[in-house]
């Protein structure tokens, strides 16, 4: 059993990752240059893969595909193109599966047109799971703790993280939300979140007539070996990933 005693991180708190909103043509940056995020995520009935290309770093220009290079992905026999997605000011190129299965391998290829290259990247996703409870609906009182039980694994090469989230009403009317973070936890089906000990719902600007809303997101992830022809720090992972139903969290009896 895994019992957390929280600790309040408010959102206005919380690190912001700076990212560039430059753009670089892959033609103008040597591979050993590139900074890349690959990923492949899913919440069960498919699977996006997510590549994410930047000059140096983490906060370096986006790379923008040039016409002859290529991000490709192949699962299950078949191979798709990634499409760019430049929303939100940011770069990165995605494509999807209907597969969602424990195991499934994808291949994430970078060909480049000037060098030959050609740099794959292995992905292989975890096991699906369901999360049992909180329930829809359900009520905690705030000294309550919260039973939050999924289906566990026995993986030894994977890792369970969780985002607990809280939003509730001040008494301006305002929306403030309560977020905390449990890193690297036991993947056994159970974590024990002590409601009693999240100082943020003792906030005096909250509205206490006015229940919170809250909800559980659990990402078992497996990291694979980043190629080396990708600048250190890369990343390289597969996701199953899953939201609670909301549930409810009353500040007064």
């Amino acid at each position: 059993m895994n019992l957390k005693i929280l600790s309040v991180i408010p959102l206005s708190m919380l690190a912001l990752v700076g990212c560039s909103t430059e753009t670089t043509e892959s033609s103008n940056v040597k591979t050993d240059a590139i900074w890349a995020d690959i990923y492949v995520t899913s919440q069960g009935e498919d699977s996006r893969v997510i590549a994410e290309l930047n000059v140096s770093s983490r906060n370096g220009n986006n790379i923008k595909l040039s016409d002859k290079d290529k991000l490709q992905a192949t699962a299950s026999g078949a191979t798709k193109d990634l499409k760019i997605d430049d929303s939100f000011l940011d770069i990165d190129y995605r494509a999807t599966f209907n597969i969602a299965d424990k195991d499934t391998d994808f291949t994430v290829t970078f060909s480049r047109s000037e060098t030959n290259d050609v740099i794959n990247t292995k992905l292989i996703l975890p096991a699906p799971f369901t999360i049992m409870t909180p329930q829809k609906n359900q009520s905690f009182d705030k000294n309550e703790a919260i039973d939050v039980n999924w289906t566990a694994d026995t993986a030894t090469d994977t890792r369970l993280d969780a985002v607990l989230t809280i939003k509730c009403n001040n008494k301006e009317g305002n929306e403030q939300s309560i977020v905390e973070n449990f890193y690297d936890i036991e993947d056994d089906g159970n974590l024990k979140v002590d409601l009693a000990a999240l100082e943020g719902l003792e906030q005096d600007s909250l509205n206490t007539k006015q229940a919170c809303q809250g909800s559980i997101h659990i990402e078992r992830i497996r990291y694979s070996p980043v190629p080396e022809e990708y600048v250190e720090g890369s990343r390289a992972r597969a996701i199953q990933e899953r939201y609670s139903d909301a549930f409810v969290i009353r500040l007064s009896r």
